[in-house]
């Protein structure tokens, strides 16, 4: 079936993911315990099959762990590390060729999307890649974080299209790859390695997704 539609992760394949570390540190040095437990945190929620609000529910994951009032550490993850991460941000700088492969797309009629396991907020506006977006919007959204296939079929709810119309853009195989194309999306894997694992393109610069994708998609 023909490609109509292209999506993006953000962190780590729009910018490179040392941007997102460093400018990190200042919330996990102030927090560094805090910081700990939401991430372990992270990796707990993907396991779980059902979830009805899920800030309330990593909350609480985190405050089991640490031993604290499940309300305490919401407010306390909302502003010591959510609210600094969208401050901080704002001196994200995208990979080179991104811009100019999305607006090529945008001219040519192809739908675009980004699905991120974090809050998209303001880093959009930030990689100076604002406006061009069917679709934008955060698995949380969804009360699930990829692989799971929740926030990819909600992806292709709302860019209108089927799944196998869509190739979903990623830098995590795990989570990326391994989710866009369970529910039937072909993908392209950003990856610096010489050997690894399969996906319907792979490439290590944007110029070289624009090069594989004029063959690919070739309309």
């Amino acid at each position: 079936m023909k490609i109509k539609g292209i999506a993006f992760d953000i962190d780590g394949t729009l910018y490179h993911n040392r941007q997102m570390y460093i400018l990190s540190t200042t919330s996990f040095v102030a927090n560094p315990k805090l910081a700990y437990h939401f991430s372990k945190a992270r990796k707990t929620i993907r396991t779980y099959e059902k979830i009805e609000n899920f800030r309330k529910t990593q909350a609480g994951i985190i405050a089991q762990t640490m031993k604290k009032d499940p309300e305490q550490i919401y407010k306390l993850v909302e502003i010591r590390l959510y609210k600094k991460w969208v401050r901080a941000f704002r001196f994200l700088r995208p990979y080179r060729g991104v811009r100019k492969l999305v607006v090529d797309l945008k001219a040519r009629g192809y739908k675009l999307g980004v699905l991120s396991d974090f809050p998209p907020q303001k880093k959009l506006t930030y990689l100076n890649l604002e406006g061009f977006w069917d679709a934008a919007f955060s698995s949380e959204e969804v009360e699930y974080l990829k692989p799971r296939p929740e926030p990819f079929l909600e992806l292709a709810k709302r860019m209108e299209l089927k799944p196998e119309e869509i190739l979903y853009v990623g830098n995590s195989y795990k989570y990326d790859i391994i989710g866009a194309s369970s529910v039937g999306m072909k993908t392209a894997y950003l990856s610096k390695k010489e050997s690894v694992p399969p996906a319907d393109i792979v490439f290590s610069s944007y110029e070289q997704l624009a090069e594989k994708l004029s063959v690919f998609l070739d309309d």
